[in-house]
């Protein structure tokens, strides 16, 4: 029996990989919720954010996704509900201490600047529904723009992992940093968008041949952003990134000239 994989899906992999299409019906995101033998999880803050940037129907596709049970969507209730499973009356402690992994993971500094509220409570003595409260004040004041979808997935992130205790997917963005952040707070594998073609070849989903109308699609979009080159680690013991031209690194990649690192970042074999 193959063992279940749990991956955590993000805003900017959504949206991205909703517009790499063949067509209508047949989106790369699709392609994605096919792979035998994966669970899929976001958090509440992953459907608010797709809402506010409204790129294409993507929040329509993650509304349904949400409900035919193909994508878990997961709150701070469910996840602090999870962390009583285990830590009890610790469990408030713990997220915030799980929180501010997540917030030195992408930015030195950022929970102690923004969780002002979160910082000064008793989380051994204050309730379940006043906590929640008061990280939703806290939240609202950081307001938009300031990467909470993302603070909120390490969350979840590390909340699974504990449950769980094996490795979470981590299908994200293509920003190093935030891949970085990824892999620092534990056992996780990241799969950025370019990654994931890869991924999908690997799992017989969508081979060369009938990848190549969503490759172009990919290639595209690259090109009005001016990007006409992929940084991919060399050979070397030092791991020196060097950047090689979009289509010869799709091209490798099904050659299979480059292996797949866990911070999502494609490496020369040896």
């Amino acid at each position: 029996m193959t063992k279940e994989k749990y991956a955590l899906l993000d805003t900017d992999f959504i949206s991205k990989t909703y517009l790499i299409r063949k067509d209508d019906q047949n989106k790369m995101i699709d392609r994605i919720m096919e792979m035998q033998g994966y669970r899929f999880f976001c958090h509440e803050q992953i459907r608010t954010e797709l809402k506010r940037h409204n790129i294409g129907n993507s929040p329509e596709w993650l509304e349904a996704k949400i409900s035919d049970g193909a994508v878990h969507c997961m709150s701070d209730e469910e996840i602090l509900g999870e962390l009583h499973s285990i830590y009890s009356n610790s469990a408030e402690a713990m997220y915030v201490s799980m929180l501010r992994n997540g917030c030195e993971a992408y930015k030195k500094g950022y929970f102690e600047e923004n969780f002002t509220r979160l910082q000064s409570m008793d989380c051994l003595s204050i309730s379940k529904e006043s906590f929640l409260q008061e990280l939703k004040e806290d939240c609202e004041e950081i307001g938009e723009g300031k990467n909470l979808g993302e603070l909120k997935s390490y969350v979840l992130l590390q909340m699974l992992s504990t449950k769980l205790g094996q490795q979470i997917y981590v299908f994200c963005s293509d920003d190093k940093n935030a891949r970085s952040g990824i892999v620092s707070l534990g056992n996780a594998r990241c799969i950025s968008v370019l990654s994931a073609f890869m991924r999908l070849d690997k799992e017989g989903i969508l081979q060369r041949e009938d990848a190549e109308p969503y490759i172009q699609v990919y290639l595209n979009e690259c090109r009005k952003h001016k990007q006409t080159t992929f940084k991919v680690h060399d050979t070397s013991k030092q791991m020196r990134m060097c950047r090689m031209p979009c289509e010869q690194v799709i091209e490798e990649m099904y050659a299979g000239k480059l292996e797949l690192l866990q911070n999502g970042n494609l490496r020369y074999k040896q």
